[in-house]
């Protein structure tokens, strides 16, 4: 039997979404789920970006923004907001869970960018090469006869 606390205001959300600090993130199996491009043909430059989505093996869904900057010897990814500085404010939008810290209260999205960039990232090596492989970069790459 579950008893509640009858002198707390309830969130129905906060009983259905579990909540989750980012020690419990950390200790859960990540993969690359989806990848999303948007790509404008009608704009002079050509900047390629889309959204990724990494899911854990608890059904939480992180998604990140993207783009593909182009060195002058390789096409790099990086994640607008933590690794690439963005002129409009980029969000990190998490499903599946309620993040907290350890007073129970949810994280700010610095502090969850912060993690990602320092945590998840690392947890992820080979994330940037499974990003272009399911894109096909040939088509967003010119070259001269």
């Amino acid at each position: 039997m579950q008893f509640f606390d009858l002198s707390q205001q309830f969130n129905l959300s906060n009983i259905l979404v579990p909540r989750k600090t980012l020690d419990d993130l950390k200790e859960q199996h990540w993969f690359l789920s989806k990848v999303r491009v948007e790509y404008n043909c009608i704009q002079e430059h050509d900047i390629l970006q889309g959204q990724v989505v990494l899911k854990s093996n608890q059904n939480i869904e992180i998604e990140l923004e993207w783009q593909i900057v182009d060195t002058g010897h390789e096409l790099q990814v990086l994640f607008k907001g933590i690794e690439a500085i963005t002129v409009d404010e980029t969000l990190v939008v998490v499903k599946g869970a309620q993040i907290i810290d350890e007073n129970n209260c949810p994280i700010s999205t610095q502090l969850l960018s912060l993690w990602i960039d320092g945590t998840l990232l690392p947890l992820l090596p080979h994330i940037r090469q499974e990003i272009k492989a399911r894109l096909n970069l040939w088509d967003y790459v010119e070259y001269e006869d």
